[in-house]
């Protein structure tokens, strides 16, 4: 994937047709993306050892290696902050997740997925509509479960790209996002349970455009609190299906299937 050339120090100067420059400010570049990667990984990393003596139990080789594999749907729309504007932005994902236990307290894994991002407002009209695929890593630590109440605190950092190309112009997002979520679930019944969230969402990135208009504008996330609730069912012991609605900074729903092995 071709990126622009784009100093990470100095401001770029392009030369007019009448043989004067001028000068752009520079955007956010792929090496800066890592930069905030690597940094986020390591907060979610001293985060996740932080809580781990807080939260484990001795422990046994009965919980270790228990996996617990997800499918999910979800749409959801929230407002990104370019330099000059905001647009109303719509992801909907569909893909899986593997999250394995590590030991009574804490658990890890995986997601994976394809993605569809939708800007009815972009000027462009080969951004209007984009589709790629993510991918990332999430970490889960219970903070307290017993038969009345399961809390737990999860993170999670996502690598995302979008892309959609036409005769004369290719358009190119790559964003990451993080996220901090305490999770709740009640027992309402021994199969019904309601779901409470309080999340806070980070994300920034670049949209690049190529060919007919060549561009980059960094974009991120206008809010970043938000709250989710919904219920999951428990079809058998060691499966269930679910949905939720988030609201503040992301607003939809999301469809998902667990089942634990």
């Amino acid at each position: 994937m071709a990126s622009l050339p784009i100093s990470d120090s100095e401001p770029l100067a392009l030369p007019r047709k009448s043989g004067s420059t001028h000068t752009v400010k520079p955007a956010m570049t792929r090496h800066g993306l890592v930069q905030n990667a690597a940094t986020t990984a390591q907060y979610l990393l001293l985060t996740g050892l932080f809580c781990l003596p807080l939260t484990l139990k001795a422990q046994t080789l009965g919980n270790q290696g228990r996996i617990d594999f997800n499918l999910h749907l979800q749409s959801v729309n929230s407002n990104w902050r370019y330099d000059n504007a905001r647009r109303r932005t719509e992801i909907s994902r569909a893909g899986f997740g593997w999250s394995e236990t590590l030991s009574p307290g804490l658990s890890g894994g995986f997601m994976l997925g394809y993605l569809d991002l939708s800007q009815t407002d972009n000027p462009l009209d080969t951004a209007k509509l984009t589709s790629g695929y993510y991918g990332g890593l999430q970490v889960e630590t219970r903070l307290i479960e017993n038969r009345y109440l399961r809390l737990g605190l999860n993170l999670s950092i996502l690598y995302n790209d979008s892309q959609h190309q036409a005769s004369n112009l290719s358009v190119n997002n790559i964003w990451i996002q993080t996220e901090e979520k305490l999770l709740a679930r009640i027992p309402l019944s021994e199969q019904l349970g309601l779901r409470l969230a309080l999340n806070d969402y980070q994300l920034r990135g670049e949209q690049r455009s190529r060919g007919s208009a060549t561009n980059v504008s960094n974009f991120r996330q206008d809010q970043s609190i938000g709250y989710s609730f919904g219920f999951d069912v428990l079809v058998d012991p060691g499966a269930s299906v679910g949905f939720d609605w988030s609201g503040g900074s992301r607003k939809g729903g999301r469809l998902y299937f667990r089942r634990l092995f």
